[in-house]
C-alpha cells in the first residue's frame, strides 16, 4: 500500500501533518466557533419558540376578545331594540294624548256650536214674539180704526192667525229644531 500512496505522490509524513493539523482545527473550531455559534442558533430558536408561543397566545386573546365583542354587540342590539320599542311605546301614548285632546276640543268646539245655535234661536224666538206683538199691534189699530161687525172681527182674528202660522213657518230655528 505504501507504493501505492508513493505513486500517487502522497507523502505519509506530510499526510499525517495534515490530518493532526485537521484534528487541531477541528477542535479548536469546536471550541470557539462551534460552541458560540450553536449558543446564538440555541437562543435564536428559544426566541422563535417564544415568539410562537406569543402569537398563540396573542391569537387566543384576540378570540376572547372578539368573542366578547360579539357578545357585547348582541346587548348593544338588545338594547337599540329596547330602545326603540321604547320611542315607539311613547310615540304611541303622545298619540294617544294627541287623539284624546283633538277629541276633547271638537266635543268643546261642538258644544260651542251647540250653545251659539240654541242663542241663535233664543234670539230668533224673542224676534218671533216681538213682531207677533207687532202685528198685533198693528191689527189692533187696525181694528180700533174700523167700526167692526162681528164677521170683521172674525176675518181680523183668522187674520191674525194666519199671519203667525207664517211667521212661524218663516222661522229659521224653532223650537222643534233648535
Amino acid at each position: 500500500m505504501q507504493e501505492l500512496i508513493t505513486s500517487l505522490g502522497i507523502e505519509p509524513r506530510v499526510m499525517l501533518i495534515n490530518a493532526v493539523g485537521f484534528f487541531l482545527l477541528l477542535a479548536l473550531l469546536k471550541r470557539f466557533a462551534f460552541g458560540p455559534i450553536g449558543q446564538v442558533l440555541a437562543d435564536r430558536e428559544r426566541a422563535v419558540e417564544a415568539d410562537i408561543d406569543e402569537a398563540e397566545r396573542a391569537k387566543r386573546m384576540a378570540l376572547s376578545d372578539e368573542r366578547a365583542m360579539a357578545e357585547e354587540l348582541a346587548k348593544l342590539g338588545e338594547r337599540g331594540d329596547e330602545i326603540v320599542a321604547e320611542a315607539e311605546e311613547k310615540a304611541e301614548q303622545r298619540r294617544q294624548e294627541i287623539l284624546q285632546r283633538a277629541e276633547q276640543q271638537s266635543h268643546q268646539i261642538i258644544a260651542e256650536g251647540e250653545r251659539s245655535v240654541e242663542r241663535s234661536a233664543d234670539e230668533a224666538r224673542a224676534q218671533l214674539r216681538e213682531e207677533t206683538a207687532e202685528i198685533a199691534v198693528g191689527i189692533s189699530r187696525r181694528a180700533l180704526r174700523e167700526s167692526l161687525d162681528e164677521q170683521r172681527q172674525a176675518a181680523l182674528v183668522d187674520a191674525f192667525i194666519a199671519d203667525i202660522e207664517r211667521i212661524a213657518d218663516e222661522q229659521p230655528f224653532g223650537s222643534d229644531r233648535a
